[in-house]
């Protein structure tokens, strides 16, 4: 698993920042040295190894009824504060900002920390976890939540992650590492093909929203947060340091830069450990998630789970660190790749 997330890693973040550094950008050597740094860290984690075996695990029959009940027990505040509010028309896609905003609406500290582990995280866990078992009523419930949460948020990820778990189903790494490498150069070849004819929006949807607007927002955020950090205190550190703006930095950072209050500009650890404390703010981001994937690769996973992990290595590049580990279901699958899904060695 380690040298695919070096891959994605480096195919979404240093490619891009070596490409951008041409532009000579004032900001743009510093973001070139942070991404750098990140994948020299990240393949030094990969050579460490930590050993699980002594760790008791959970039988993996056991674990999906576990997981089965946590969703079907957590899912009761949806259905009675969101099941009024169901708009069937979404899944053809219809109508979802209008869901998304009831759900923003009615949100609160429950649903912002559980709508997304149950997403990205527990139900895909139940989907996979029962087909490998062959449980297809486990199955059919995984499929009929996962219909039920898209429902309730119409975020388009849900079905995102539910397609990217299957489609990783039946390849070894061997075999993702390749389908990886020739999708990407399939797509970049006919994106070019369509842009020769003028139609760049392939072009425009994949190749500069995944690679460039990250490192543009990385930009906004070392110019705005230049010694002027929020020391943690939108998040952890909020009961020792004064939050000193009205909005989220998201938002802060979509009106200050993109002339759009309701922007949510959010970015990934680079810009996340800038705006909190600078280059250190940067370096312990990157030691963290490096840690993060140290303990994911030193564990026997196999390799039809592989689309939960892409998800939260998504995850890290687009949010920051503390929302993908407390609200995105990051620690949550770190305990159960320990205690469910690692197979011990013999």
């Amino acid at each position: 698993m380690a040298f695919i997330i070096i891959y994605v890693f480096y195919y979404l973040l240093t490619i891009p920042s070596l490409i951008a550094f041409t532009s000579k950008n004032i900001h743009l050597l510093e973001i070139l040295i942070y991404h750098q740094l990140f994948f020299y860290v990240l393949y030094f984690f990969s050579k460490q190894k930590l050993n699980f075996n002594w760790v008791p695990k959970i039988n993996k029959s056991q674990g999906l009824i576990v997981l089965t009940f946590i969703i079907i027990v957590g899912a009761i505040p949806f259905i009675i504060i969101l099941g009024p509010y169901i708009n069937f028309k979404n899944l053809f896609l219809i109508d979802i900002y209008e869901s998304r905003a009831v759900l923003k609406q009615n949100f609160n500290s429950y649903f912002a920390y559980s709508y997304s582990p149950f997403t990205k995280i527990v139900l895909p866990l139940i989907i996979v976890m029962s087909i490998e078992q062959k449980k297809w009523i486990f199955t059919f419930l995984g499929v009929f939540y996962l219909i039920l949460f898209f429902l309730f948020g119409g975020h388009k990820t849900v079905y995102l992650g539910f397609f990217a778990v299957l489609f990783f189903y039946k390849f070894d790494y061997r075999q993702i590492i390749s389908i990886i490498s020739k999708f990407s150069i399939v797509l970049a070849i006919t994106a070019i093909l369509l842009a020769i004819f003028n139609y760049d929006m392939l072009w425009i949807l994949i190749f500069r929203r995944v690679h460039f607007i990250p490192m543009l927002l990385d930009i906004c955020y070392i110019d705005f947060f230049n010694n002027n950090y929020l020391y943690w205190s939108e998040s952890v550190l909020k009961s020792f340091f004064t939050y000193p703006y009205d909005t989220n930095h998201a938002q802060v950072i979509g009106s200050e830069y993109f002339n759009k209050p309701d922007m949510a500009a959010n970015n990934g650890l680079i810009s996340d450990g800038y705006m909190n404390l600078g280059t250190i703010g940067v370096f312990i981001n990157i030691l963290v998630v490096s840690f993060y994937f140290f303990v994911l690769n030193s564990l026997k996973i196999p390799s039809k789970y592989f689309g939960i992990y892409l998800l939260i290595i998504l995850s890290f590049i687009s949010s920051s660190v503390n929302t993908v580990l407390l609200t995105h279901g990051g620690i949550f699958l770190i305990f159960t790749s320990i205690f469910i899904l690692n197979e011990k060695e013999s």
